[in-house]
């Protein structure tokens, strides 16, 4: 029963362990319960409907669980849910891919970990009992991992096998499962992209410099690839399009000097302030459009003289464009980023790369700026025109190739696969019960609900592909004990000895021990709350305190 608290310092309400941990339970059981069932090849969609505050319905459908969760965000003050939703949104941020399986693993964790607790094993038991069985988990999926290049740390692309990377993108996109969503056409698009965003010497791959646009109309099958980027600006004035030249790009700002003046002294040379601030404009016309440039994208402000004085000069300009597409640009076009175009620092032809830019259109008026690179030439980027028969199909499949891009970017920066389907899930729970009887008894009792939880990834898989989950894990058990390792349940719902062969089940290691590792940090860090305390008290009006 809860307790309350009301004094002249404070006032809080207090829920009791027993309380807490059923909250903590139930508010974990049904964030899993959201996005449970759209696990896997066989999973099912979800239509999320929300009321707008214009009292309009908004609907999509779909299977991705992040973005299920993020309908939920500022809806809900409980805050076990919240954390649910924020840890899906960083898995998100860090990774791009894998956050539906990390916040089933943080549930399953959560509610075995409470029973045990209730059950009268100490919460430090099951804390070091879920520690221990994470560890020996990754030290069986660092014994069966795929590698998918020559060496632990590849340089270049002829390292790497380009067949399994084709399958992380591909199982990234579709779970694996052919003809729902017919994107396997692009995985080889799809790789190649990424490899354009990879940075061998800084060790990173920067998705920011794949650019994708879904467009609703025609279908998945259809979509494109670009040399280039897609950006969404405009030019400030509209000119003749499309242009295929020089480009300059500018960090800064295209405007005349500000008229210098204080109570004291008045800089002389800007007197005169009509006159000389339209010759600034001038001059600064005159100091990019020396160098020959034939367009100019800049990150700060233009004023509209000078971008008409461009305009007049034949030179197409773009203003207020982010420091990431700048970056971007110069990567399609070759060009140097330099500072501030001035009469005293004009452009020069050293500063200028060269591309093609036109408008593209699409339905509902929409539109965007291609930038491509010069035939002949390999750009460092590229974009991805995502089409689909509605707005939401569209986004729908702009999700799934995300996921497929960023499931190939974790296998470029560690260069491992497990075997997909539950198969990696099975061998490692195997293990962590034959380690479990080295332990003392409570430990051993975690350590062994720890493998059960495990196994939850492939009882879900079975559930939502139609069959009996624990005839599925009584299977799969007999065949990893018979030394199948690769077992598992593949894209169409049955039980493989070897998933990979059977359907390409390949997950990129990367996000498979992220998955284990942020589920675990999160489950034990409430694991250690035996109470919840509401501050009841009003708001602090500072004048009052020391009254």
């Amino acid at each position: 029963m809860a307790t309350h608290n009301e004094t002249a310092a404070v006032s809080w309400e207090q829920l009791s362990p027993e309380e807490t941990r059923r909250g903590i339970r139930q508010a974990a059981g049904e964030m899993g319960d959201l996005v449970r069932s759209t696990l896997g090849p066989l999973g099912a969609d979800k239509m999320i409907v929300r009321r707008m505050g214009d009292d309009t319905l908004r609907a999509f459908v779909t299977n991705n669980g992040v973005a299920i969760l993020e309908e939920f965000e500022g809806e809900t003050d409980h805050p076990i849910a919240n954390r649910f939703i924020a840890l899906a949104e960083d898995h998100e941020d860090a990774l791009g891919d894998g956050a539906t399986t990390t916040v089933l693993l943080a549930s399953e964790l959560l509610t075995s970990g409470i029973d045990l607790i209730e059950a009268g094993v100490p919460p430090v038991s099951v804390v070091e009992g879920f520690s221990i069985g994470a560890q020996r988990t990754l030290e069986v999926w660092d014994e069966i991992g795929i590698p998918v290049a020559s060496t632990d740390r590849p340089t270049t692309r002829a390292e790497f096998d380009g067949s399994r990377l084709e399958r992380i993108a591909h199982s990234g996109m579709t779970n694996g499962r052919l003809g729902a969503w017919p994107l396997e056409e692009l995985t080889d698009d799809v790789v190649d992209a990424v490899f354009r965003a990879w940075e061998p010497r800084r060790g990173r791959v920067h998705i920011g410099y794949v650019s994708i646009e879904a467009i609703p109309g025609g279908n998945v099958a259809s979509s494109s690839v670009i040399p280039g980027a897609l950006l969404t600006y405009e030019p400030m004035i509209p000119g003749d399009l499309p242009v295929d030249g020089t480009v300059l790009l500018v960090d800064g700002s295209l405007q005349p000097r500000e008229i210098s003046a204080s109570s004291v002294t008045v800089d002389t040379d800007y007197v005169d302030r009509s006159g000389d601030r339209e010759t600034e404009s001038e001059r600064i016309a005159a100091a990019v459009t020396d160098s020959n440039c034939t367009a100019v994208f800049v990150t700060g402000d233009v004023t509209d003289e000078i971008g008409q004085q461009l305009a007049a000069r034949g030179v197409v300009c773009f203003r207020n464009v982010k420091d990431s597409s700048i970056d971007v640009l110069s990567r399609v076009t070759g060009a140097t980023i330099r500072g501030p175009v001035t009469p005293g620092e004009p452009a020069s032809p050293g500063d200028l790369g060269r591309g093609t830019i036109r408008v593209r259109e699409a339905q509902n008026d929409k539109t965007w700026l291609e930038v491509t690179a010069p035939d002949g030439t390999d750009p460092r980027t590229v974009g991805l025109v995502v089409r689909g028969g509605t707005e939401s199909a569209a986004d729908e499949a702009k999700r799934r190739i995300t996921g497929g891009l960023n499931a190939v970017r974790a296998a470029i920066k560690r260069p491992v696969a497990l075997p997909g389907g539950g198969a990696a899930e099975v061998e490692a729970a195997r293990a962590v019960r034959q380690l479990a009887p080295r332990f003392d008894g409570r430990e051993q009792l975690a350590v062994e609900e720890f493998a059960t939880v495990l196994e939850s990834i492939p009882r879900t898989l079975a559930r939502n592909a139609g069959a009996d989950p624990i005839d599925a894990i009584t299977d799969l058990r007999a065949l990893h004990d018979a030394g199948h390792a690769r077992a598992g349940i593949d894209a169409s719902g049955r039980i493989v000895e070897d998933v990979v062969a059977a359907s390409d089940g390949l997950d990129a290691q990367l996000i498979r021990t992220n998955n284990l590792a942020w589920s675990v940090e999160f489950a034990n860090s409430l694991f250690r709350v035996d109470n919840v305390v509401f501050d009841t008290s009003p708001p602090i009006d500072p004048d009052e305190i020391g009254r």
